[in-house]
């Protein structure tokens, strides 16, 4: 090893500019993987829904006045119900993917005592509508379902009956069924599990990404309610504009002026509320992509250069009886030690700039897993690069490196 640093500082120039590349494309790509993970996780993760293509959400029903009653929300959703091509229809207050009306609700875990957010959302018939999967407990009952929620019993979390998901489930009682237990903090029953529900703003918090609570009921004065219509077939265009047709008809003059009712399929606003992430995805990885292989050639251009300054070193060693593995093996130990110094310095620069952005753009903390993983992928990708010149390095014969004296 010592002899490997000496030989280098003979001509420090070439392995310092090399040992600085990859010490900056280990501290950027440790970072850059770091935030696409953040970023991929709301677009890989299951949301819950089944046959989002069937399933349309009426929004933005803004009152223009005092807020919607829940009797005059549920002769809505009567009238909606009996528009041709439509399967079934649940009032709601809160939504995936409708980031304009949004509920948390802060839960204390069963063991750790440590304070939870997740998204609550309030409707009738959500699990039939939305397409969720019971893996636990049963579903709402019809008199859970037909319960109005009044404001102040939603602000003090006094629900009697909740579901939530698998993921919650797992964080709020790691050791323990959650069906049958209270939900922590309220007087509010577990009755059900269900797979996956995505929270309705996906972005804010991907560690939390999946946690959701369901509220049956018809929320008394809601501003902005909303509709999850499960349509009998595909073509939506159709169905929305009838549908649009019975809210002009049932509370057109009561809508907020300007304002415009939205009626959009599931897997259109899904794509909506996730363009920004998949947009930063794409911006990451073509960074990460430019300093890798910017990095790369570096290394190969170093290795190269070596291998032509030690032309006739190599040639001796061959006519003593070096194998050509022995050669190989040699340049890529000397690689590695090079890459490896600019590894570490890289880890060092990691953490800084994690620090940094932690502070002026509220990042979370870099787990120390993304350290050995950004390492290991320099060293890889530097004795990849390397393997070229090493072919050539071994290929050298005696009789040539002794000419070129």
């Amino acid at each position: 090893m010592w002899l490997i640093v000496r030989r280098q500082l003979r001509r420090p120039l070439m392995p310092l500019l090399v040992i600085f590349q990859v010490a900056l494309a280990c501290a950027i790509t440790c970072n850059a993987l770091f935030l696409l993970n953040q970023q991929l996780m709301p677009i890989l993760a299951s949301d819950g829904i089944s046959d989002p293509g069937r399933l349309v959400f009426l929004h933005n029903i803004a009152a223009r006045g005092d807020p919607w009653p829940a009797v005059r929300m549920r002769g809505l959703k009567a009238d909606l119900s009996a528009v041709p091509g439509v399967r079934q229809v649940s009032y709601a207050a809160t939504l995936p993917m409708i980031s304009s009306a949004q509920w948390a609700q802060d839960v204390r875990t069963a063991e750790s005592n440590v304070k939870v957010s997740a998204t609550v959302y309030f409707g009738d018939n959500l699990i039939n509508s939305l397409g969720l999967q019971l893996t636990g407990g049963r579903d709402f009952t019809p008199e859970e379902e037909a319960t109005t929620l009044d404001i102040n019993i939603m602000g003090s979390h006094k629900y009697e009956a909740v579901i939530i998901t698998e993921a919650l489930a797992a964080r709020l009682f790691p050791n323990g069924r959650a069906v049958g237990n209270l939900l922590p903090d309220s007087n509010s029953q577990i009755v059900g599990v269900v797979a996956h529900l995505i929270r309705n703003n996906p972005t804010k918090d991907s560690r939390a990404l999946e946690y959701a609570i369901l509220v049956p009921g018809i929320v008394q004065q809601w501003a902005v309610p909303m509709f999850a219509v499960r349509l009998a077939s595909s073509d939506t265009d159709q169905t929305c504009k009838n549908m649009l047709l019975v809210l002009k008809q049932d509370v057109g003059s009561e809508l907020l002026p300007g304002d415009q009712i939205g009626c959009d399929s599931y897997a259109t606003l899904r794509n909506q509320e996730l363009a920004a992430p998949l947009a930063a995805v794409w911006l990451l990885s073509g960074v990460t992509l430019v300093v890798l292989i910017v990095t790369i050639t570096g290394i190969l251009g170093m290795t190269g250069y070596w291998v032509q300054q030690r032309t006739r070193s190599i040639g001796v060693c061959r006519a003593l009886g070096a194998r050509r593995s022995d050669v190989i093996r040699e340049v890529l130990i000397e690689n590695a030690v090079v890459v490896g110094m600019g590894a570490i310095v890289g880890l060092v620069a990691a953490y800084g700039i994690n620090l940094w952005l932690m502070r002026h753009y509220e990042l979370s903390h870099l787990p120390l897993s993304y350290f050995p993983v950004g390492a290991l992928l320099l060293l890889v990708l530097g004795q990849l690069a390397a393997l070229a010149p090493a072919h050539r390095a071994s290929n050298i014969q005696p009789i040539v490196a002794t000419r070129a004296i």
